[in-house]
Order: C-alpha cells, then structure tokens, then sequence
C-alpha cells in the first residue's frame, strides 16, 4: 500500500547530548483509516520510537517481534526489520553505545537483534513518560523542545569503559580497521577487553561490528551516489563482489538485486534525508 504523504525530518542535536544520541527523528505518514504500508529497516544502532497513531508491527529473522506498541525499542540490529505501519506520526532517537552504556542498566548484547515493547520492558522504564512529555507540544518545535530537554536531564550512569567505547567507534568509523586484531592496535587496549566492551557497549563482538560497518559504508555510498549503482557503492574492504553479496544475504536476508525491486514507501524517504544529513555534516 502506497501512503499518501511521508515526511522524515533528522533534528539537530543538541552538543553534549550528542555523546549518547546521534540522532533524533520526526516522521509522519498519512494513509486512508485501516490501511498500513510494509517496509524493511537496515542493521543500525538502538532506536527508540513514540508512535502517535497505528500501532508499529515489527519482526525480525531472529524470531523477535512487536504488535501494536506505542513505545517500540529495536536494540542493535545485524539483522533487517520487516515492519508494517498505518496512519501515525513518529518521534524517535537513536543511541550511540556510549549512550547505551549511560543510560540503559543492560549489556546491549542481550537486546541485540532484538524488538521490545518500551512499556513492557522494564529496562527502558525511564523512558516511558517521554510519551506524554513529548504529546504536551502543540507544535512538531515545541515537540521537539520537550523532546530534548527530556533526554538533556536524564541521569547517567557512570561508564567504567567511557574512552575505550569512544575509542572502539573511532575505529570502526576507520575504513583502514579491517581485523579484530586492528581493532584492539587503534583502540589501544587488550582483545579481550575490546570483546567484552564491545559486547556490553556495541551488542555484538569485534569481528561482527567490523563486517557490519563495512556493510554499511556500502550502504551508505548507495544512498549518497545511486548512480553508481551497488557495483560503484562496494566498500574498498570488500575483496570482490561476491564477499558482497554473501554479507548483504547475511545482514538483509536478500541479494542487492532483490533488495533494489522492494517497494520502500518508508525507508526510500528515509534513506534520502539519511543522505542529507551526511552531507550537512561533511
């Protein structure tokens, strides 16, 4: 089903907050009553949405999934979300893994590649009155002011790893870090700290987070040059373009080319003001 009008806005983040958050999102959609549109989410970071409207329905290959929640939280994901939605309006933040370690009480491991309902789950408890806080503004700005300042004031937790976590997102951003062994050499620390950290911290191990990342950078340069096409898009990492494939089967359950035939009502205007953003920030 095709919606009649989506809008995605990235919001800018605060300085200071932007150590935790890295980005925050405002979305609408507009559909006729009882009708809902069906769509697929790439591996990211943890994000959090409030959904005004029709509830989300989500699910992913590894069997975890949400119907019809108000608050939904998708925790480190190498895996694609297949999601449904209907009329609604959206605001949602994605939590860098420093933020992860400040403000949630669990090693982000256990959520990764999984979906919760945020009013369920009680470790996103501290998070559940930003639905009412943010449905005080009148306006999507002053939404937008209770949104932040809501997020400015929650307490943090002390983060023993604080400058390793930073380190570690250093080097993943580093094309040059192709190996676990990498990894630990540019963050300057111990492989079995770096694992441990990265599991608590990132969700996923060191060798995992770098084949993501490298996935990603693909990705990325798709959005940000489709005339390129997926050949002109592989990550320099990549030893051929059949490592590429077998890696994006891996983290999208499909090929490119099955990817490239989706209808993406949701993830096409997404990934467009995604390529915006980047670009603002170069």
């Amino acid at each position: 089903m095709t919606a009649r009008r989506v809008v995605i806005q990235y919001c800018p983040v605060p300085a200071g907050l932007d150590r935790y958050v890295s980005v925050l999102f405002y979305c609408e959609i507009d559909m006729d009553e009882g009708e809902r549109l069906h769509d697929v989410l790439s591996p990211d970071w943890a994000t959090f949405r409030f959904h005004y409207g029709a509830g989300v329905e989500g699910v992913m290959r590894s069997g975890s999934s949400i119907n019809g929640c108000r608050f939904s939280v998708a925790g480190p994901r190498s895996q694609e979300v297949r999601f449904s939605l209907g009329r609604t309006r959206q605001w949602g933040f994605r939590l860098t893994p420093l933020g992860w370690a400040a403000l949630i009480g669990v090693p982000a491991d256990r959520y990764a590649d999984v979906l919760a309902d945020g009013d369920e789950d009680d470790a996103f408890a501290a998070f559940r009155p930003l639905y009412d806080v943010i449905g005080q503004g009148d306006s999507p700005g002053e939404q937008l002011d209770l949104f932040t300042a809501f997020l400015e004031a929650m307490p943090l937790r002390p983060v023993a790893h604080e400058a390793l976590i930073l380190g570690i997102c250093d080097a993943l951003a580093d094309p040059e870090v192709r190996s676990a062994t990498d990894l630990a050499s540019h963050a300057k620390a111990h492989s079995r700290t770096v694992e441990r950290v990265c599991r608590a911290a990132f969700g996923f191990s060191p060798k995992l987070l770098l084949r993501r990342q490298r996935f990603l950078r693909s990705i990325d340069q798709f959005t940000l040059e489709p005339a390129r096409k997926w050949i002109g898009a592989i990550d320099a990492a990549y030893h051929d373009q059949a490592q590429f494939v077998r890696d994006f089967r891996a983290f999208m359950g499909m090929t490119p080319r099955q990817y490239g035939q989706l209808d993406k009502p949701l993830t096409g205007p997404l990934l467009r003001e995604r390529a915006r953003h980047a670009r603002l920030k170069r």
